[in-house]
């Protein structure tokens, strides 16, 4: 009776897991920035390309530049690539040799907003 018990709740345990972890997969995910996290650039890129798992939701995502100071530059609103939905670009304006910090959000598909961060360096 109580193996009986031990193996149902197991199996429960263990069908509940399987569900749950296509939603813990489901959240967007950066793969890929241009420039690269932690690069060091010859040329001032024109923009900041940031490649995500799934498609991003327009509405709901943004991207800023900080120079080393922390100031943020103004360079305009991120906008989803209308050939490609898993990518956010931002236009830049000219930088100057410096560190730069990119702070991003976005949203994926299933509403959940995620957030990072990364650095660069223009020569």
């Amino acid at each position: 009776m109580m193996k009986a018990l031990y193996n149902t709740i197991a199996a429960a345990c263990l069908a509940t897991a399987a569900m749950a972890s296509p939603l813990a997969l489901a959240h967007a995910t950066l793969k890929n920035a241009s420039p690269a996290a932690g690069a060091s650039v010859d040329a001032p890129p024109k923009e900041i390309a940031l490649t995500f798992n799934e498609k991003i939701e327009q509405a709901f995502s943004s991207i800023t530049v900080a120079d080393g100071a922390g100031k943020e530059i103004a360079a305009g609103k991120a906008r989803v690539d209308a050939d490609n939905p898993a990518i956010v670009r931002l236009a830049l304006p000219a930088l100057t040799a410096g560190t730069y910090t990119v702070n991003w959000a976005v949203a994926g598909h299933d509403g959940h907003r995620r957030k990072g961060d990364f650095k660069f360096t223009v020569k």
